[in-house]
């Protein structure tokens, strides 16, 4: 994602020979490797699609899946799918419009005024409903969250398509104004327009808004009837610094409903969503290496697992939560516990939810590597009257224990570096304490591309020992020449050692700016919160960062790191065939592993309820004690590679 500067600076007073503008800040995103991953890889497929006109309703709450959105839904990918950057959503997921195009960059156009940016456009819908009043359009939307937030005068707008005329219209649009703190909404109809003030908010933590509009004129209600969201973005110039020039101006967008039997009122949905991220079943990381756990579980596996949902509706309905942890490289299968079952979550609430854990991940020291996919999800949150929102019943989280130690979830919400007079040989440092002594072969650096590659500059790369709880004498040092930016899923840029040593307990790695005023752009996460590890100097004394966040630097440890090793093993794909689709009393599988029959079958519904979980050479799987429904299954073999399908059972 690109980088549009967060106004969040704290302007630090210390040691009378440093000027005031001397600084650590936080900057916005200017691209976004995961998009530029699935750019690179996508087919035309979606254009295949294009033709295929959707029926009512016209659901997306954007749970089931990230990065482009759903294709049987919209025609364009510039929105960018994601679970990350909206701030007490509705639900998980949501589409998020800003300046990065399909490509993971920069839309072209960007410029200190305004340009269009982003478009969200829905595939031709069914609206032959001549003289109907009834059909409303509804959805909730965001600025900023935990990216950027709109400057003045950027807009999220919304238009409808009218075939007649061949034209767009404007119906309804925001303009953010950052000076009076008010999103000012603007509705027309029928050639009038109506001005609504919007609640007020506070910087960077805004609240999600839900707007109902008619879809009742004549013009629309034809069978090729669309709709689609636009916003406008500006390019940050209040900086003379190219590294920190950048704008994300992040709208999120959420639940979008069209559908008959509708009333300007209905903006309830009876619905109960999983509203955050499933957690790391780690106290302090995200991820540890495999060869560590042995010695870290004691201190490091949380006592408890939390869930937070939402109830979206004006009753108390019942729920039943469980959780599954599936060893998705070894042998181990998935382990199942119940959450329990309330009946007292009231309308409109948001709880989280706490389950002690009495599991531990099952340690196989023949592994030099493992991947746990964590599920938790809701099994009673259909009652009567409520709509069947699947995908936001079930959140999920891989826990990773590969060759690294990282407090980072993998995704850059801003990025982090120190500016100003006095900086150009400032030094940051990111605290780590090992479990046991080992050697330390490199390091993994996610690095953010600025406006016109300003943040291409020579740098080195420390570790440091630990001198009462602050960074002590460097121990390596490593010169690098320029940053390297991968434009790939994995998004970190990895740098090997060239030599080796050995670092035990309490250490810290990090960088130091050679002779420029210009900024090292380096990854910020802002959901999780790790400040107290991060240290930064440019006046001869390690200051604790005040930002709430996690750099993302990870210290690769253990055996002999190839160069190319990002993360985690390279898996072979494991490509399979399943029939008959639909099913009724069995399902057939045929691999295209001619050499290894040996695998591991698991049958989860919607939820991620497991039904079936085996490992067998067998080549039919019994599906005659399912109730007809939407499955998936996920074979693996014994070498861990693994797919997932979708199959119907039917009666």
């Amino acid at each position: 994602m690109k980088i549009k500067q967060l106004y969040i600076v704290l302007f630090l007073v210390i040691c009378g020979q440093v000027a005031v503008n001397a600084q650590e800040t936080l900057t916005n995103l200017q691209t976004n490797p995961k998009v530029k991953e699935l750019f690179a890889k996508q087919s035309k497929a979606k254009a295949s699609k294009a033709e295929l006109t959707v029926e009512l309703p016209f659901i997306d709450d954007f749970a089931r899946s990230t990065g482009y959105p759903d294709d049987s839904l919209w025609l364009d990918n510039y929105a960018f799918i994601n679970l990350n950057y909206p701030y007490n959503p509705p639900g998980i997921g949501v589409a998020t419009l800003d300046a990065i195009n399909e490509t993971g960059s920069l839309h072209t156009n960007a410029s200190s005024a305004p340009f269009s940016a982003d478009t969200l456009t829905s595939k031709t819908i069914n609206l032959n409903y001549p003289g109907n009043t009834s059909i409303f359009l509804s959805f909730y939307y965001q600025p900023g969250g935990y990216g950027d937030t709109p400057d003045t005068r950027d807009t999220l707008l919304l238009e409808f398509y009218s075939k007649d005329s061949t034209r767009w219209y404007k119906m309804w649009h925001v303009v953010f104004n950052e000076k009076d703190s008010l999103l000012n909404e603007e509705y027309t109809y029928n050639g009038s327009s109506k001005i609504i003030k919007g609640d007020t908010i506070t910087k960077l933590k805004h609240k999600f808004q839900q707007v109902i509009l008619p879809v009742d004129e004549d013009q629309y209600l034809k069978d090729t009837f669309q709709f689609r969201f636009r916003n406008y973005a500006t390019l940050s110039a209040n900086t003379d610094l190219e590294s920190r020039k950048g704008n994300s101006d992040q709208w999120n967008v959420d639940f979008v409903r069209l559908d008959t039997n509708r009333t300007i009122n209905d903006t309830i949905i009876q619905d109960i969503a999983i509203s955050e991220n499933t957690p790391s079943l780690l106290k302090n990381y995200q991820s540890i290496p495999w060869s560590h756990f042995i010695r870290a579980q004691a201190h490091e596996m949380a006592d408890s697992i939390s869930t937070t949902f939402t109830n979206l509706s004006n009753t108390k309905p019942g729920y039943n939560l469980e959780y599954a942890v599936e060893d998705l490289t070894g042998p181990n299968g998935t382990y199942i516990f119940t959450g329990g079952t309330t009946y007292e979550l009231q309308p409109f609430e948001t709880r989280r939810y706490s389950r002690f854990i009495d599991y531990v991940f099952p340690y196989n020291p023949s592994l030099d590597s493992a991947l746990f996919e964590v599920r938790s999800y809701l099994t009673s949150a259909i009652l009567t009257g409520f709509t069947p929102y699947y995908w936001n019943d079930t959140s999920r989280f891989y826990q990773k224990f590969y060759n690294y130690y990282a407090f980072d979830d993998g995704t850059a919400e801003n990025g982090y570096g120190i500016i100003g007079e006095g900086t150009e040989r400032a030094m940051v440092a990111m605290q780590f304490n090992t479990y046991m002594e080992d050697t330390i072969r490199g390091l993994q650096m996610y690095l953010n591309q600025s406006f016109d590659n300003a943040s291409e500059i020579p740098f080195k790369i420390h570790i440091w020992n630990d001198n009462s709880g602050k960074p002590g004498d460097i121990i390596y040092t490593m010169i690098v020449s320029k940053p390297e930016y991968e434009d790939k899923l994995n998004q970190f840029s990895f740098y090997a050692f060239d030599e080796i040593l050995t670092v035990k307990d309490k250490f810290y790695i990090g960088w130091q700016k050679i002779d420029t005023p210009e900024m090292l752009n380096v990854g910020f996460d802002a959901n999780t919160v790790n400040n107290d590890k991060l240290y930064y100097n440019f006046a001869g004394q390690w200051i604790q960062s005040q930002y709430e966040g996690t750099l993302m630097i990870r210290p690769m440890l253990g055996h002999e790191i190839p160069m190319g090793i990002k993360d985690k093993p390279k898996s072979v794909s494991l490509d399979f065939d399943i029939y008959p689709n639909p099913a009724s009393n069995y399902l057939n599988i045929k691999t295209n592993n001619e050499t290894n029959n040996y695998f591991r079958v698991s049958v989860f519904d919607i939820y991620g309820k497991l039904y079936i979980d085996n490992t067998n050479t067998e080549t039919t799987v019994n599906t005659s004690g399912l109730n007809p429904g939407i499955y998936f299954i996920r074979i693996t073999d014994n070498s861990g590679n693994s797919s997932t399908k979708k199959f119907i059972v039917i009666r």
